[in-house]
């Protein structure tokens, strides 16, 4: 089996940026934003080491589950041990167009920061993915760099959910501490 460790620069900025400070700091801040009633069924594309996935399992107090989905077995097993004291928490290593998702089943989708190291090529279909997973009138939140080097623009963010059949709620960029900008916003699926 081949070794799917991501650089040692990826992990320690993962280890000593994301989760020890984002996940702290920022990201329960961004969960609360999101509106969530604790009951949601959310699945988490791109969950990578659960560094998100903590405040979002934390918010579900109402009955909610999360499924974090990455391609990285390390990720996934990374996400496991930290996430461990959540009862409703579910992890789904592997590719999302692989996967079959009860069509329908979630109310939530967070896509953060995970969407721009997917090849352009590919998108669509994960997108569509994810899309059919959602329940009619369910709501995909993502957030992206919008850096030139390493990121989005908002416009490829919108043409991408309007291609798998989304709407947009609310969709804007701004400035961050870490990145130049960030793009994010709520996109809703159609009955």
């Amino acid at each position: 089996m081949p070794d799917d460790r991501p650089p040692l620069l990826r992990i320690i900025e993962e280890e000593l940026i994301d989760y020890r400070i984002r996940s702290w700091l920022s990201h329960p801040r961004y969960v609360h934003s999101l509106g969530l009633t604790g009951d949601e069924r959310i699945v988490e594309f791109g969950s990578g080491g659960g560094c998100l996935s903590r405040a979002l399992a934390a918010a579900l107090t109402q009955g909610g589950s999360l499924a974090c989905v990455d391609i990285s077995p390390y990720w996934i097993a990374k996400a496991q041990a930290r996430l461990k004291r959540f009862t409703n928490t579910g992890f789904l290593p592997g590719d999302i167009r692989k996967m079959s998702l009860p069509a329908g089943h979630y109310d939530t989708v967070i896509i953060h920061f995970a969407l721009h190291d997917v090849d352009p090529a590919e998108r669509d279909d994960v997108l569509a993915a994810l899309a059919a997973a959602l329940r009619p009138e369910g709501t995909l939140f993502i957030r992206e760099p919008a850096n030139p080097h390493h990121g989005m623009l908002l416009s490829e963010i919108q043409a991408l959910m309007r291609g798998a059949g989304l709407r947009e709620l609310h969709a804007g960029c701004t400035r961050s501490l870490f990145w130049s900008q960030v793009c994010d916003g709520a996109f809703r699926k159609s009955w």
